[in-house]
């Protein structure tokens, strides 16, 4: 062998181990009908449909395989369909390594950094965290939802852009209520990443939140005195405090759900209970009843009548004032859950099974009085078994807007035993309307007009509950 050819057969076999190890690190390419044999995620074949990411042999896409710094660059690049022009990195541990170019670009738009030592150290893996930081700073992301981590207090490092990736739906966590921070990344999650922010409609559906906008403002109240209000990570007491505000301190509300709203300032964002708030809703907002859940029950009804009276029975008007109730709350936007609707007896015991199953955000019961016929005026019970603080607010709201709108005897705000206020395990309240066996007030509660007030005067009560 002459040294021209040595030298071609040595040059070819430089060439080839070349390309293999780039094929090795950059993958294979595959086309819109290869099928990967190792993932059944649509979302990672469409990326690679669209030359987003490549495989890693024959059919294989390694979704296991942890993510290095130097594919991360490479697949950035592709994602946000920038060309990468030969270039050289600012690192010492780049130069000729097959993925030089598409980390001088990255590193030139700020979307990824080096270290102290003047390295980038491509073929290291790639955290969680790390990964975060990486796609906040190349993608603009919008907040959809809230998130906690167990893992990610805000005093960590990394929260902001793992709090704006998980906010937009682009990351979860893990069942364990931790979002593996420092955990390295693989090429599946990694890619399920990129499938989300490319193509939104593989973003998981959750019920939104708007975390920049505000649906009210609020006061902190009711704190003792020395004391501070905890801010928790979601509606519950099952994780340690995030934050802490003091009595009177301006909060934004964002988002109510049952007895806990979602709160911001410039310190702190998460769920206090609405005990301690004085909420403010925009003129014209209906308190913002909207996607609230609030169970009516019209007492007594079927076999059951009630008070008889003056050509009245108690059954009848109950229903009427509760149907025309269902109606002014559907139409602010309210989820309305009705213990009957028609002429039907439901046992007391069935009425607070409804309601301790259905946990509605608060439940009142509609009934009307008898005694004897020099009686009059109306009344307002609650119980103090269960949230004894809202009950009793929600009770005095009631009691307030009726007299407003009916101009009737004031009988007070009481607390009773009665059956189905005691044992619903939601915010309660039941009200008595007037007297059936004193002829004026039967005479009045004969009317449509002075139902459709009584419906009004209890829709305007609850919406002063929620302010």
């Amino acid at each position: 062998m002459g040294r021209e050819a040595f030298m071609m057969k040595k040059w070819l076999v430089s060439l080839l181990a070349a390309a293999l190890l780039v094929s090795l690190f950059a993958g294979t390419s595959v086309s819109a009908q290869t099928q990967f044999n190792d993932t059944n995620h649509t979302e990672i074949q469409r990326l690679a449909d669209d030359g987003v990411v490549r495989g890693i042999g024959s059919n294989m896409f390694g979704p296991k395989q942890d993510v290095t710094r130097a594919e991360v660059a490479v697949i950035m690049g592709r994602a946000l369909d920038i060309s990468v022009p030969k270039a050289s990195a600012p690192f010492s541990d780049t130069r000729g390594h097959w993925a030089e170019a598409a980390i001088a670009e990255m590193a030139e738009r700020g979307y990824v950094n080096g270290y102290k030592d003047g390295t980038y150290q491509p073929n290291r893996t790639l955290t969680r965290q790390e990964m975060a930081a990486i796609l906040t700073r190349a993608f603009n992301y919008q907040s959809e939802r809230s998130a906690f981590f167990t893992d990610v207090p805000p005093t960590h490092y990394y929260y902001g852009n793992i709090q704006q990736l998980a906010q937009s739906g682009i990351a979860n966590g893990y069942p364990d209520g931790t979002f593996g921070a420092d955990q390295t990344i693989n090429r599946e999650e990694f890619a399920l990443m990129i499938a989300r922010t490319l193509y939104p409609e593989y973003r998981p559906e959750v019920d939104s939140v708007d975390l920049d906008g505000e649906m009210a403002t609020a006061k902190v109240v009711n704190v003792p005195s020395g004391d501070t209000l905890n801010v928790r990570p979601d509606g519950s007491t099952d994780h340690s405090p995030i934050g802490t505000l003091k009595q009177g301190e301006n909060v934004k509300v964002h988002d109510i759900s049952g007895n806990w709203a979602m709160i911001s300032n410039s310190g702190v964002r998460g769920y206090v209970n609405t005990y301690y708030l004085d909420i403010t809703y925009p003129q014209g907002s209906g308190g913002s009843l909207s996607g609230r859940t609030i169970m009516i029950d019209a007492g007594h009804g079927g076999s059951d009548p009630g008070a008889v009276a003056n050509g009245l029975r108690e059954k009848d008007i109950n229903l009427d004032v509760s149907l025309r109730l269902e109606r002014k709350l559907k139409d602010a936007g309210a989820n309305v859950l009705m213990t009957r609707r028609s002429d039907v007896f439901p046992s007391l015991r069935d009425r607070v099974n409804m309601a301790n199953n259905a946990m509605p955000d608060i439940f009142i019961s509609v009934h009307a009085n008898a005694a004897t016929p020099a009686a009059k005026g109306i009344e307002t019970f609650y119980d103090t078994r269960y949230w004894a603080g809202d009950s009793k607010k929600l009770a005095d709201d009631l009691q307030s807007s009726m007299l407003r709108e009916l101009g009737s005897t004031n009988r007070g705000v009481k607390t009773a035993g009665f059956y189905v206020i005691k044992n619903t395990k939601v915010p309660s309240a039941l009200v008595e309307l007037g007297f059936l066996t004193n002829s004026q007030e039967a005479a009045r509660m004969r009317t449509s007009s002075f139902r459709e007030s009584a419906a009004d005067s209890l829709y305007k009560g609850i919406v002063s509950y929620y302010r």
